[in-house]
């Protein structure tokens, strides 16, 4: 008998010791909720997983954290209970419902909700004393109300019978774009009357969107509505946009969002700040495209000062030298055919840039340059405008061309300015500078129109220099009168173009390899000396005939050798040395870690990015910082054409480089540094981001 008893005992402690793990169901036949934990017992862990689980009736539903335009998200309170230090609600993605015009967010059915308990004394007991309201609904709403206690002592903790659905429920939690494998392209809010829209571009580098849902939490005011998504790229591309009711679209701008995407069985939760987008164009959109525009014109005249256009100075030079002690109709013809062939290539760029970004190409400034038969193109006309300053090649418009200009005087140095401006902009793309970033950022992420307008006002403000002396053609008498010294100043600025061929040739040689540069080299040489012997007249009139024809098949092969060979494989991105390959994905747990991490996209056509390079970043006391134990130093190479590196890019806004980032425990979304840096940005942004001094 004694044994019965002692095996009835054991019985009864082997069910207590089960039940410590869940508390009762309360509620009713609508719904119900109980206290559930993952393990029987503490063990020697400091932090314990649990959960809240709410079983609704058929058709009923209970509320997300935001519940949207109605409801009431569930709520715990934990007053009473002993050796807890905090416990925090992990929320499961939730479903849309929609009545009537009104939005709502929630969970169908049932849901467990993961509580992440903390203890403040490990191997303690843990009382928990929880007082849980919520709601559930379908044509009508109840409220609930329930008192939950449970005990867990210390012991093995061992997985109880509910630790599969925690788990579950776990998984079910959004977590990082990065890891769901989907990038943010692009945030922005335009108005909508006295609403707002807000547009949402993403893309998924894994499985194709299916049916994404947008969540947006942050407002002050406002009620967010349905997303109307547009997938593109057999659905690996999605815009999604959310009309936002009650709130202007100024008042959106810039603000914090956290943005949850649900796509079916996959969710990620992140964070964007979203720029004000121009509106349509149209009389009433002038007004607010007027900053911006000014910040072109600024950036435009800004890059006339930058190292990426120092290699075109002397086209510059000679072009305004030229001028000096002539009549002023003249000098003012000149100077505006120069700003003509500025504006014009601004605008062509535009022009290309809009037929690439309808197209879906990656967009970017200075991403001509990942083309090697750019590249090659460019290096051939440095040497010819060389040439044709040594005297050897005279630059002629074609016939139909002088027919249609005949009663112009001087058309041949017409041609000259309008050319010497086209090519100081196409020289000058290579690089970013200030302000010019921030009006091609704006202008990439808007419509044909806003492009279009934005490019051409950097065009007017890089020309601003040659309009302003057109208009005051006194100042050209600041300058020299013309005379034998500009002949030996012609030779000088034809070795300076030249040497900016052989900048060109190493370029060439890092995106498709060092024997398509030489053989490009060569033929270039080659051009040279037949252009040299040709204009010194060595040559027959056969001969000369045929040296021309040998020219422009040199100059023929020059560009499309590098168009056939392509772009070569890639090589090290991070160069070798201290720096660390650039991997996005490893960001955020770099950053949970402690870390802060510092983010460098160069590319070996950037000037500006050399520049920043050498004067700040591979110099102390930056260069001590970025490599101390508390920093991870990533270096990203744009040299060649990479989709993915121009998808981050955009994320921030950016089309074009250079570009530099810090992330840090105080700042996980990164913060911008400008296009030129200084020692002390640079430093002052480590220190805003929690790096070690």
């Amino acid at each position: 008998m004694r044994q019965v008893w002692l095996a009835a005992a054991i019985l009864i402690m082997a069910a207590k010791a089960a039940l410590a793990a869940a508390t009762g169901w309360v509620g009713d036949d609508h719904s119900a909720a109980r206290l559930i934990t993952a393990v029987d017992a503490l063990g020697a862990d400091k932090t314990i997983w649990a959960g809240l689980e709410i079983r609704l009736a058929p058709g009923w539903h209970s509320y997300w954290r935001t519940p949207g335009d109605a409801g009431v998200p569930p709520s715990l309170d934990w007053s009473g209970s002993q050796n807890l230090a905090r416990a925090e609600v992990d929320w499961p993605a939730p479903a849309r419902y929609s009545l009537q015009g009104f939005e709502t967010a929630g969970y169908i059915d049932h849901v467990v909700l993961p509580l992440h308990l903390s203890l403040s004394q490990p191997g303690r007991p843990l009382v928990l004393a929880a007082q849980v309201s919520w709601a559930a609904c379908a044509q009508i709403c109840v409220p609930y109300t329930a008192k939950f206690a449970l005990t867990l002592p210390p012991g093995a903790a061992t997985p109880s019978p509910q630790a599969g659905l925690i788990e579950a429920a776990r998984a079910r939690v959004p977590g990082a774009l990065a890891a769901a494998g989907i990038t943010l392209l692009g945030a922005n809010v335009r108005a909508d009357g006295d609403n707002a829209t807000l547009n949402v571009v993403l893309r998924s580098r894994k499985a194709p969107f299916t049916a994404p849902d947008l969540f947006v939490e942050g407002l002050d005011q406002g009620s967010p509505g349905r997303p109307v998504a547009a997938l593109s790229e057999g659905g690996h591309a999605a815009a999604l946009d959310v009309p936002v009711r009650g709130i202007h679209a100024a008042a959106i701008a810039g603000k914090p969002l956290t943005l949850t995407l649900v796509d079916g069985g996959r969710a990620a939760q992140f964070t964007a700040r979203p720029g004000l987008a121009a509106p349509g164009p149209g009389a009433a959109a002038i007004p607010r495209l007027l900053p911006i525009l000014a910040i072109a014109l600024l950036g435009g005249l800004v890059l006339n000062a930058m190292p990426c256009v120092l290699p075109v100075l002397s086209l510059k030079l000679l072009s305004v030298a030229s001028h000096a002690g002539a009549e002023r109709r003249r000098i003012r013809a000149g100077l505006v055919f120069t700003a003509l062939g500025v504006i014009a290539s601004f605008a062509l760029i535009a022009a290309v840039l809009i037929g690439l970004k309808a197209s879906g190409a990656a967009v970017g400034w200075g991403i001509q340059f990942q083309w090697p038969w750019f590249i090659a193109a460019m290096a051939a006309l440095t040497t010819l405008f060389a040439a044709s300053l040594w005297g050897w090649l005279p630059i002629l418009l074609p016939r139909f061309a002088y027919n249609a200009a005949a009663e112009l005087r001087g058309a041949a140095a017409h041609t000259d300015a309008f050319l010497t401006g086209a090519f100081a902009t196409l020289l000058a793309t290579p690089c970013s500078a200030p302000f010019v970033g921030t009006a091609v950022g704006f202008a990439l992420a808007q419509g044909p129109a806003e492009i279009a307008v934005v490019f051409v006002a950097l065009g007017t403000g890089m020309a601003a220099p040659y309009l302003a002396v057109a208009v005051f053609p006194r100042l050209v008498r600041l300058l020299p009168r013309p005379g034998r010294w500009m002949n030996g100043l012609r030779i000088i600025l034809g070795a300076a173009l030249l040497a900016t061929a052989i900048w060109l040739l190493s370029v060439l040689a890092a995106l498709s390899g060092l024997r398509v540069a030489l053989l490009v080299a060569a033929a270039l040489a080659a051009i040279l000396a037949l252009l040299a012997v040709k204009a010194r007249g060595w040559l027959a009139a056969g001969a000369a005939r045929a040296a021309g024809i040998a020219v422009a098949g040199l100059v023929a092969a020059a560009v499309l050798g590098p168009a056939l060979a392509g772009v070569s494989t890639p090589g090290r991105a991070d160069r070798g040395g201290p720096w660390r390959a650039f991997d996005p994905n490893a960001i955020p747990r770099l950053v949970a870690g402690g870390k802060v991490v510092f983010v460098d996209v160069t590319a070996a056509w950037c000037l500006t990015c050399k520049v920043n390079e050498a004067a700040v970043l591979d110099r102390d006391p930056v260069a001590a910082r970025l490599f101390s134990a508390g920093v991870v130093a990533m270096r990203a190479d744009w040299t060649r054409p990479d989709p993915a590196l121009g998808r981050y890019l955009a994320s921030f806004g950016r089309y074009g480089i250079p570009f530099n980032a810090v992330y840090g425990p105080n700042r996980p979304a990164g913060e911008v540094l400008p296009e030129l840096l200084t020692t002390g940005a640079v430093e002052r942004a480590l220190d805003r981001a929690g790096a070690p001094g």
